[in-house]
């Protein structure tokens, strides 16, 4: 399983940071964790084929984490771009009216004509195919918000999503290889329904992950050592993701 961090940011615009996308390669199939404005051109700059998602994981309905859906949607219509097989799309309840309404504002051209696409509303249950399992927990967000652990060859990977800290994520992440968690503001400028760096540490350290990527990053955070902040609860593996950044989970 190779995870790549295509958007490391959040919904302020940044020349170095694109919005919330996280990428998870399993033998051929591609699975990407929310979708935010730019994510396909994101994708495609890491050399990932965004053509080719099989399925995307919506964590919650804010514009910086969904609002290249719609684009996908379009662009896969496209005589241009070659696709049969299914798209799969799935998030907290209320993602079929978010579909609805999408459809409602932009018409016919986000009705696939080449390959179905299946939208389906998760509560609480886990995901399975032949090569990947998928679970979630509830997010201390907007309600709803997820977040999700990916399972695939004997390596997990857990994605926060936006939260402020939850036990409940703590659980998910028991023990995965990868834990990507938001890390928002720096610990002087914390604020609720956010992260900051001691309190994702000290998730961390309870979930006894293998290594923490800080993600979701606003630009006030490239002022600081956010991983000597983090340091102050978690002394394991821990990086600040940039675009493009990689990790193959042997």
């Amino acid at each position: 399983m190779k995870i790549t961090v295509a958007g490391s940011g959040c919904g302020i615009p940044s020349p170095r940071r694109g919005s919330p996308c996280i990428a998870a390669s399993v033998g051929k199939m591609l699975l990407a964790f929310d979708c935010g404005p730019g994510a396909l051109r994101a994708m495609a700059t890491v050399g990932l084929d965004w053509a080719k998602l099989d399925s995307i994981f919506v964590t919650h309905f804010h514009t910086d984490h969904i609002a290249d859906i719609g684009p996908l949607l379009f662009t896969l219509n496209i005589p241009d771009v070659v696709r049969t097989k299914p798209l799969t799309v799935y998030g907290p309840p209320g993602l079929k009216s978010f579909h609805t309404r999408l459809v409602a504002a932009y018409g016919d051209w986000l009705i696939p004509k080449r390959y179905d696409l299946y939208v389906v509303e998760l509560h609480g249950e886990p995901v399975e195919s032949a090569e990947w399992r998928v679970e979630t927990a509830h997010a201390e967000h907007s309600k709803p918000s997820y977040a999700y652990r990916l399972e695939a060859g004997g390596r997990s990977f857990v994605y926060s999503g936006d939260t402020d800290y939850s036990e409940d994520i703590v659980t998910l992440a028991t023990d995965c290889d990868l834990l990507v968690l938001e890390c928002s503001y720096p610990n002087e400028l914390e604020v609720d329904g956010h992260l900051s760096p001691r309190k994702a540490g000290t998730m961390a350290a309870k979930a006894g992950c293998r290594t923490l990527a800080l993600a979701h990053l606003y630009p006030a955070c490239d002022d600081y050592d956010l991983v000597s902040e983090c340091r102050q609860t978690y002394d394991g593996d821990v990086v600040v993701a940039e675009d493009g950044m990689k990790f193959a989970l042997k």
